[in-house]
């Protein structure tokens, strides 16, 4: 048995334009828009890479809100059982506690143009009891510390403290107070 030649394919029409005709809007248009969604991997990545670290002296500025907690608060539930020692006197410590919170809940500091600004808002009135100049003499991203330059403006007193204040977040800050000597939290106030 003999075979017979293989039948041509006869030429099937193609649907990519010939060398010669002009490429269409669609045809230009495409490759571009190919070509930005290959580079946008690379513009997303760069976007997303996270910014260093604020240092301290810049973290530091703003407003921070003194919170009743850790030490002082503490403090202040020893000096109620002190005041009130009988067990049933457990409402007049509560009381005692209450009192100290709510004046503390008036308390707040600000760091501003190079400034250490403490105040104390009673009764809707603030008024500020402390407020001095002071520089940077260590700064890391996780603490600063800081010394005072000259006089405090309220008192008049000359000011030689160094101070050091730990970042736990970007919202929450702690200090050894100089003169009380207990750390002190303050929450940055929104």
């Amino acid at each position: 048995m003999r075979r017979s030649p293989p039948a041509e394919n006869p030429p099937q029409p193609t649907t990519a334009p010939s060398a010669t005709a002009a490429p269409t809007a669609v045809e230009t248009a495409a490759p571009t828009a190919t070509a930005a969604a290959t580079a946008a991997p690379t513009a997303t990545a760069a976007v997303e890479a996270p910014p260093p670290p604020k240092p301290g002296k810049d973290k530091i500025v703003g407003m921070w809100m003194f919170s009743f907690e850790g030490e002082p608060k503490a403090k202040a539930e020893e000096e109620a059982k002190k005041k009130y020692p009988k067990d049933a006197d457990q409402a007049k410590r509560d009381e005692y506690v209450k009192k100290i919170a709510e004046t503390a809940a008036g308390e707040w500091i600000e760091y501003k143009d190079g400034y250490y600004i403490s105040h104390v808002t009673e009764k809707g009135k603030d008024k500020i009891v402390a407020k001095m100049k002071y520089e940077v003499t260590k700064d890391e991203s996780s603490s600063i510390t800081m010394k005072a330059v000259g006089k405090d403006e309220i008192s008049k007193k000359e000011m030689k403290d160094e101070v050091a204040v730990s970042f736990k977040d970007d919202d929450t800050i702690s200090m050894v107070d100089p003169g009380k000597k207990i750390t002190l939290i303050f929450k940055r106030k929104k």
